[in-house]
């Protein structure tokens, strides 16, 4: 019994041990405290582990494809491992769609610059890089223009529309209907 002791201690250890090390990766939070991506991702930037962090950014802009600064995260990130055409692709989503939030560092701060500043800037180093010339930033910038100019569009149609619904009901009165809570 004494003889097998040792063996039975180092199969219960290798018992113990083995589920931790067979574990993926992704299964093993970086902080268990850390309840959302967005907080799995700045840890693993701030650790500079590019590999999970693309994951946990991926996921988010997959979840959430309005979600410009998780896109020009995961920009930032292809660019940091030299995925400079991928970077390219996803800082042109983010340029074009004009984004006002601050712009995420990969140190985890931000800057004072809106996104969609600071995705032109990149996508002018990146040009360089990649040979792309003027004429596709110029492309990115009128994509850009007509999406604004298409936004505008929308918006004064619906100002139109209620001034029209305003005209209608008699200077802006509101029809009496049981859905208000407004007395006739």
């Amino acid at each position: 019994m004494i003889r097998r002791l040792p063996a039975l201690c180092m199969a219960l250890s290798v018992l113990v041990l083995l589920p931790g090390c067979l574990s993926p990766r992704w299964a093993q939070p970086i902080n268990p405290f850390m309840n959302d991506d967005t907080d799995r991702g700045r840890a693993a930037l701030q650790a500079r582990d590019y590999v999970m962090a693309l994951e946990f950014y991926g996921r988010l802009a997959q979840e959430d494809p309005e979600d410009m600064g998780a896109r020009y995260q995961l920009a930032l990130i292809h660019q940091e491992i030299g995925r400079h055409e991928e970077a390219y692709g996803l800082f042109r989503v983010v340029y074009v769609s004009g984004s006002e939030e601050e712009a995420p560092r990969l140190d985890g701060s931000t800057s004072e610059e809106p996104l969609f500043v600071a995705a032109e800037r990149h996508l002018r180093l990146l040009g360089g890089r990649l040979d792309k010339n003027d004429a596709g930033l110029r492309e990115i910038q009128e994509e850009r223009a007509r999406r604004i100019e298409a936004e505008k569009a929308v918006v004064e149609e619906e100002k139109q529309e209620r001034a029209e619904r305003g005209n209608r009901y008699g200077e802006g009165k509101v029809p009496c209907s049981m859905t208000t809570l407004r007395v006739c």
